[in-house]
Formats: C-alpha cells, sequence, structure tokens
C-alpha cells in the first residue's frame, strides 16, 4: 500500500513520463465549467421541451403542484449531514499531500455519517409526503396522488445521496470533467421518457417515477467515471476520531443546508402557500429562463472552486482574494448582458413557449431578474466561505436571512403576490451579501473597504442598462418568434459589448483578456494524473 503522499509538492501534478508539471488551475476550471455548463443546458433543454407537455397533460393547477413539490421534497436535505460536502472540500484541500491511505479513510467516514442519517431521512420524508397534500392546497381527490408522488421523489433523492460521495470526490479531485457528456445524455433521455409517461396517462406518478430513473443513472455514471480516474478512491474503515471530525464538520454543513433552503428553496413554496399553486405556475413560467441564467453563471463558479480549495488549504489568499474578483467582474459581465436580455424578450418567449396569459407581468419580470443577479453574487461568496471548511458564522448569518425572508415574504406576498415576494427575498439577500463580505475579509486578515469594496463604474453601468431594459419591455410589447429568434442574440451580444467597453476599466479589460489567452479551449489538461 502506497503511504508516501500522492504528490510531492502542493503546487504540482505528475506527468505522464514521471516528471512533474504544474497543474493549470485556469485549465481545470475551463473543462470543469465546460461539462458543468453542457449538463446544465440538457437540463434547461429538457425543461424547455417538456415543460408544455406537462402543463398541457397535468394543468395549470397541478403544474403548479408538481413545482412545489419539487422544493418541498427537497426539505428532507434539512435532516442530511452533508457528509458529501465535506468530502468534497476535504479532497481538495488534501489530494496534493495527503496519502493514499487517509483519503480512503476520509471518504469511508463521509460513507459511515451518511449510513448514520438515512434513517433519518427516511422519516422527515415520510412526514413530508404525509403533509404535501395540504401544502401544496391539492384537491381532496389528488391527496393519494400527492402523497405517491411526494414518495417517489424522496426515494430518488435518498438514490442520488449515495452515489454523491462519487461526485464529490471527482470534485474534489478537481476532475468534474471527466464525466463530460455523460449526465446530459441522461437528462435528454429522461425528458423523452417524462414525455412518454405523460402522454400514456401516467401524470404525476409518471414524472416522479422518471425522475427516480434519472437520478439512478446519472449515479451509475458517477460510479463508473470515478473508478476509471481516480486510482486512490476506495473505502478504508475510519478510524472513531476521523468519523466524529467529519460528523462534526457534516452537523455544520447540515446547518447550512437548512438554512440555505429557507433562503434558495423556499419561494415557490411560501407563494402557493399564500397565493395558491396557479400563481407558483405564474412565477415558475416567469423565472425559467432567469433561472437558467444563474444557473449557467452558478456552473461557472462551480467549475473553478476545487481550485480555490487548494489556493484556500495552501492559504495563498491573495491568488484567492484574485479570483474572487474576476469571478464577480465575468458574473456581472454575463449578468448584465443576459439580464438585459431576457427583460426586452421574456414575454415574448413565453407567448411563444406556453402563452401570453402565463406571463406574470413586467414588474414582477423587473424583480425576478433583478433578485436573480444580486442572488448570483452572494453564491459566489458562498461558494468561497463553504471551501474554508470553517462556515459557523456563515450559518447563523444565513439563518437570519432566512427568518427576514419568511417574515417579510409571508407580509409582502400576501399583499403584493410575485412582486412581494422578490422585494421580500432582496432584503434578506442584501443583508446576506453584506455579512458575507465581512466574514470573507476576516478569513483572509484584510480590511473589508479596501479587499471588498464596490466599483461603482460596473454597478452603474449595469443599473443604467437594466432599467433601459426595462422601458423598451414596457414600451415595445409582444413580438413574434421570427423577430425574437433574430433580435434577442444581436441584443445580448451588443449588451456584452456595450458592458465590456464602458462598465469596464483599461486594466480590468486586460486581465479579462489575459484569463481568455491563458485557456486552451480546444485542448484537455495534459498535466492530467490519476492520482
Amino acid at each position: 500500500m502506497i503511504e508516501k503522499p500522492i504528490i510531492s509538492k502542493p503546487s504540482e501534478d505528475l506527468g505522464i513520463n514521471g516528471g512533474k508539471r504544474r497543474e493549470n488551475l485556469k485549465q481545470r476550471a475551463y473543462l470543469n465549467t465546460l461539462s458543468s455548463v453542457i449538463d446544465y443546458t440538457a437540463n434547461r433543454l429538457s425543461g424547455l421541451l417538456v415543460n408544455p407537455f406537462i402543463i398541457t397533460g397535468l394543468g395549470t393547477s397541478l403544474f403548479g403542484i408538481w413545482q412545489m413539490l419539487g422544493q418541498f421534497t427537497g426539505y428532507v436535505n434539512i435532516a442530511d449531514t452533508r457528509s458529501s460536502q465535506v468530502l468534497k472540500w476535504t479532497v481538495a484541500q488534501k489530494k496534493d499531500v495527503a496519502t493514499v491511505e487517509e483519503l480512503r479513510s476520509d471518504a469511508g467516514a463521509a460513507f459511515v455519517v451518511m449510513l448514520f442519517v438515512m434513517p433519518v431521512i427516511l422519516i422527515a420524508g415520510s412526514i413530508i409526503a404525509w403533509y404535501a397534500p395540504y401544502i401544496t392546497h391539492a384537491d381532496k381527490a389528488h391527496y393519494t396522488l400527492v402523497r405517491i408522488t411526494c414518495s417517489l421523489l424522496i426515494f430518488s433523492i435518498l438514490v442520488f445521496k449515495f452515489f454523491e460521495l462519487f461526485e464529490a470526490v471527482l470534485r474534489g479531485m478537481n476532475l468534474t470533467f471527466k464525466r463530460m457528456g455523460f449526465r446530459a445524455g441522461i437528462v435528454l433521455l429522461g425528458g423523452g421518457l417524462k414525455v412518454l409517461a405523460l402522454i400514456g396517462g401516467w401524470g404525476l406518478i409518471g414524472l416522479a417515477g422518471v425522475h427516480l430513473v434519472e437520478s439512478l443513472l446519472i449515479g451509475l455514471s458517477f460510479y463508473i467515471v470515478v473508478k476509471r480516474n481516480v486510482d486512490w478512491f476506495g473505502f478504508r474503515m475510519p478510524t472513531r476520531s476521523n468519523v466524529f471530525r467529519f460528523g462534526k464538520l457534516s452537523a455544520w454543513y447540515l446547518a447550512d443546508s437548512g438554512a440555505n433552503m429557507v433562503n434558495t428553496n423556499s419561494d415557490k413554496l411560501l407563494l402557493g402557500i399564500v397565493a395558491g399553486p396557479v400563481t407558483v405556475a405564474y412565477y415558475s413560467l416567469t423565472k425559467f429562463i432567469p433561472a437558467a441564467l444563474q444557473g449557467l453563471i452558478n456552473r461557472l463558479i462551480l467549475g473553478i472552486m476545487p481550485g480555490i480549495g487548494k489556493l484556500l488549504g495552501l492559504k495563498e489568499y491573495d491568488k484567492v482574494k484574485s479570483v474572487r474578483k474576476n469571478i464577480n467582474r465575468i458574473s456581472l459581465l454575463l449578468t448584465t448582458a443576459f439580464g438585459t436580455t431576457i427583460i426586452i424578450f421574456n414575454q415574448s418567449f413565453l407567448s411563444a413557449w406556453v402563452g401570453n396569459d402565463h406571463f406574470a407581468g413586467h414588474t414582477a419580470n423587473a424583480l425576478i431578474m433583478l433578485m436573480t443577479i444580486q442572488d448570483t453574487f452572494v453564491r459566489n461568496d458562498a461558494c468561497i466561505i463553504s471551501a474554508t471548511l470553517d462556515i459557523k458564522k456563515k450559518v447563523f448569518l444565513t439563518l437570519i436571512a432566512g427568518a427576514l425572508f419568511a417574515a417579510f415574504g409571508i407580509v409582502l406576498a400576501n399583499k403584493m403576490g410575485i412582486a412581494g415576494l422578490c422585494i421580500s427575498m432582496m432584503i434578506s439577500r442584501l443583508f446576506l451579501f453584506l455579512g458575507q463580505r465581512k466574514i470573507l475579509s476576516d478569513l483572509m486578515k484584510t480590511e473589508a473597504q479596501p479587499a471588498m469594496a464596490v466599483s461603482y463604474r460596473p454597478l452603474i453601468t449595469a443599473l443604467l442598462m437594466l432599467g433601459a431594459a426595462i422601458w423598451l419591455a414596457t414600451a415595445a410589447g409582444t413580438m413574434g418568434i421570427y423577430q425574437m429568434i433574430v433580435l434577442a442574440p444581436v441584443a445580448f451580444v451588443s449588451s456584452l459589448v456595450l458592458f465590456y467597453m464602458i462598465g469596464l476599466s483599461r486594466g480590468d479589460r486586460l486581465e479579462f483578456r489575459h484569463i481568455i489567452a491563458s485557456i486552451k479551449f480546444f485542448k484537455s489538461d495534459t498535466g492530467f494524473s490519476k492520482n
């Protein structure tokens, strides 16, 4: 058994011929991001094609219930210790300096902690399934249908939780790109099966059954890719101290998961309780494209995160600050260009997709987009804090933000509907954004103002562009599908160029071009080592 460190120096990988090569974190980040973007694009494409069939097959009310169940079943994660998250960040920080036995012991500890929590998840899932019809305001005739659907969705979560350990190893090793295309193909297959289930009259139960099959197939693909590409991977009986260490860290990630659940996975549920499932349907459909934007940006950040985990493990905080600055600069560039385009064309898109009567209105459309942009930057900082494995302050901060969202949400959503929900979320996100900036400045031992200061030039440019988009959306009205196909790409490219030239300083543009030039877009990571 190998007892020496896998890699002799933190900043180097073993080359193919036994020589040493520096790990190209930018190239790995690009490849991981490309893999995540392909997967997410397939997911959004599947939703784009399948949702009209779901609305037609189920009706607006049951479609809203399906959306609520998707969030409600996610609440079983509150009972999850998130051992896979701890394993991911542990591997990211230790992979260059730990022995094979240490890494296998960490994987074993994560597995043991996961086994302990499975019965708790089953109990929590049973309670959620029983009360699901009352929470979603389902008709009494649909109570059994909703409970069976909810049970299948919860079981698919349990299946995925088991295989999530394999994905955690891939992410921690910075090798997510090795599964490129697998998940995308399975998701597209699942989309086709959902359409067949609806045509066959299986309704909600058919959709949930296909979701379970998807989870199983995706999990098996994780297992195959890890076995082929990570030589050290295996489970070793952990020591009691290692299990306790993982359990303690997992407990904090559990608390963080529960707090995030209230903040990020409760909007449809709260809106459904206050305003009913039909309003949830309008909100979900209007938010479809903005949510796709946010998911795309998140995949970009997730691709970079394992590299940041390595830098944090080495305490190279200057590099972390530089990466964070670049992440936020790219995020603002993309969210402004996407946001401008979506605000202008979202009504036209919905009219062509599912009918104009499902559009939530221009005010709600603009607020959803602004809320999404704000949340993107909150998530960026949250990912960096999570990579430190020290999330105590973040947990308390997120819990307070969640309480703010729930309190304002109940009042404002009841009075203002979707607009009130968005405003309440923006209030909680502002509190979370400011608090996370303070946590990061303390972590990297820098004063908050110089290290985390807001640059007003890009912010003002973004606000002016989004304001112009809101005016154009109100004045232009609905466009035809062919006009939209031609004008939407033009609006996006124009917004991208305009923000790049006006919103970014000359130094920012030079650094941005340097990052792009350092990436080999059509090559894999030649310094890759299976270890």
